[in-house]
């Protein structure tokens, strides 16, 4: 089996999603600044001044900062979600990597145990477990017997 380096699956996905994301948000921006300074530009042309257009062309491109700013915080934010959410599936994964080779090495040690020693044991175990047999049928058999009696004396009372 090849071992696969989950880092650079990790990074590949964050990077590609980066990457499209911030693809998709640039283009609709760019298409909504220019869709609306071409509409201003052409309502607005022939009543405003050169000053007056630049100004407002200026308070329209500090709007469109503002727009920029507020979703690469957004993008920011996500991205460190999704880095936190990473960080906690290494995580797990390394503990279940651990918890894996532990169970490995207790299916290795149980493998190379000899049939003959857990033929013995079972021997040893197996009079303590036909003691213990005993033991519950007797105290059936009394329970039975003292719930029975019980039950005739509560009979006895009630009449």
């Amino acid at each position: 089996m090849v071992p696969v380096n989950i880092d650079q699956y990790i990074v590949g996905l964050l990077a590609s999603f980066l990457a499209g994301t911030l693809l998709v948000l640039t283009e609709r921006l760019f298409r909504y600044l220019i869709k609306k300074t071409h509409q201003e530009k052409i309502n607005q042309a022939s009543q405003k001044t050169y000053v007056e257009r630049l100004s407002m062309l200026t308070e329209n491109l500090m709007k469109a900062s503002h727009e920029v700013d507020s979703v690469l915080a957004e993008l920011l934010q996500v991205t460190k979600d999704r880095a936190e959410a990473v960080k906690k599936l290494e995580t797990d994964l390394a503990i279940m990597e651990g918890r894996e080779k532990e169970l490995k090495n207790t299916i290795e040690t149980l493998e190379r145990t000899p049939l003959a020693v857990a033929e013995h044991f079972a021997m040893l175990v197996a009079p303590s477990e036909r003691r213990s047999a005993m033991r519950d049928y007797l105290l059936f058999g009394a329970g039975v017997v003292v719930s029975t009696v019980i039950g005739i004396i509560i009979q006895i009372l009630v009449r």
